[in-house]
């Protein structure tokens, strides 16, 4: 049971990880995203908010999981 929910644990971390590292391109790629996605202007046109999201949430939550999801198979892989 417990390498079960390791593996589930693992699992969600890499998908994480990867929708994290995929909203980072996205913001590089086209800063305003938010305005054209959701046709609301939260930070009125100034790009604030998705600098905010590309150098905290997404870069930091990247690392984070990935970091996690690497701790996590190094686990897997030493159980028993």
């Amino acid at each position: 049971m417990q390498q079960v929910h390791r593996q589930f644990l693992y699992r969600a971390e890499i998908a994480v990880a990867v929708v994290c590292a995929c909203l980072f391109a996205l913001t590089l790629v086209d800063p305003q995203w938010i305005e054209t996605l959701f046709d609301e202007s939260p930070d009125d046109g100034d790009g604030s908010l998705e600098r905010w999201i590309l150098l905290g949430c997404t870069s930091i939550g990247t690392v984070l999981a990935g970091a996690l999801a690497w701790r996590e198979r190094r686990r897997l892989r030493t159980a028993p």
